[in-house]
């Protein structure tokens, strides 16, 4: 994926995963109500490993959570999750 915010094998910066999300018109707030959670529970995602907000990141924008996140899923070239 060529593209000025994401490096290709690292982790997608905060930043990068809020456009992604803006671009497909999907805010953090949206997909909180979506999921039922409290304001600003989603953001633990930039912090640490949380599959449910990772599944539902990834479905909005539409690439798989292992994308946006490799270092949570793949560890020596393997899939881990």
């Amino acid at each position: 994926m060529a593209s000025l915010f994401v490096i290709e094998g690292q982790d997608w910066s905060s930043k990068a995963i809020i456009a992604a999300l803006d671009r497909q018109g999907v805010s953090l707030s949206d997909l909180e109500n979506e999921l039922g959670v409290g304001k600003n529970a989603i953001r633990n995602v930039f912090y640490r490993k949380c599959g449910r907000y990772e599944e539902a990141i990834a479905e909005k924008i539409g690439v798989p959570p292992a994308l946006i996140w490799p270092s949570r899923y793949f560890s020596d070239n393997r899939l881990t999750a």
